[in-house]
């Protein structure tokens, strides 16, 4: 291995175009939330209701995150692909926690609510860890098999992975919020 082979897998993402690579995945998630968010609002798009246009075009869009990162992070070295997944897992799996603790936290309850704030963050840190690092570890996986010129066996990996994400976390999301935020009179 020569000098500048061995420097650049020790070297993180440090350079601009790292950085940018980093950001390629969490572009392709941010399009997919707002895709979500826009057929959330306007219920209808064309002829699909907003179901129908989450999982005929939000999902497999969030499904395609992993492949993109392989690409974007096709140059970058072990390290800095290990660096950069769990960089991209912190980031989704951050924001979906705190997205989803302001939305249990804070019901609007007519009898107050079941369970304080502070009990709804154990379940909501633990929710974003779980798709957090499902994601982290779909894009490491796909990253590595667009490296090892496999772009297929990448984007179907990735692709599965991703939608293990999307059947677990709503089964996750059920047990650990389940009871509802309200008390009962």
């Amino acid at each position: 291995m020569t000098d500048i082979a061995a420097l650049a897998e020790r070297a993180p993402v440090r350079s601009s175009v790292g950085r940018l690579a980093l950001v390629a995945p969490l572009l392709v998630v941010g399009l997919a939330l707002g895709l979500w968010y826009l057929s959330d609002r306007l219920l209808y798009i064309g002829p699909l209701d907003r179901a129908t246009f989450g999982w005929s075009v939000v999902v497999p869009i969030w499904a395609l995150a992993p492949i993109a990162a392989g690409f974007a992070w096709r140059g970058l070295g072990s390290r800095a692909r290990r660096v950069a997944a769990v960089s991209c897992a912190l980031v989704v799996g951050g924001v979906l926690a705190a997205l989803l603790w302001l939305s249990v936290a804070f019901p609007d309850c007519q009898l107050g609510a079941a369970r304080s704030p502070w009990e709804q963050s154990l379940p909501s840190i633990v929710l974003g860890g779980v798709v957090g690092g499902g994601f982290g570890l779909s894009t490491f996986v796909a990253s590595g098999e667009v490296q090892a010129r496999r772009p297929v066996r990448a984007l179907v990996l990735g692709a599965v992975g991703q939608l293990a994400v999307v059947a677990v976390a709503p089964v996750l999301l059920f047990l650990l919020f389940f009871g509802g935020g309200c008390q009962r009179p």
